[in-house]
């Protein structure tokens, strides 16, 4: 009869599992930054952007 394997042997987590949460946690706080240097002067998706001087038109 042998004993099924105890649990403590899986507790250890691969490196590439580490690798692939460092990686994932890279990219979010990299598109964080991204966002946070050039998303807050995008205007929303569907917005009117406002009308320039030139495009109105005025009678002489």
């Amino acid at each position: 009869m042998t004993l099924p394997k105890s649990a403590s042997a899986d507790d250890v987590m691969p490196p590439s599992r580490a690798v692939r949460w460092v990686l994932l946690a890279g990219v979010i706080l990299f598109s964080v930054g991204l966002y946070f240097r050039f998303g807050l002067r995008v205007p929303p998706i569907g917005s009117v952007p406002p009308a320039s001087a030139t495009s109105t038109t005025s009678t002489p």
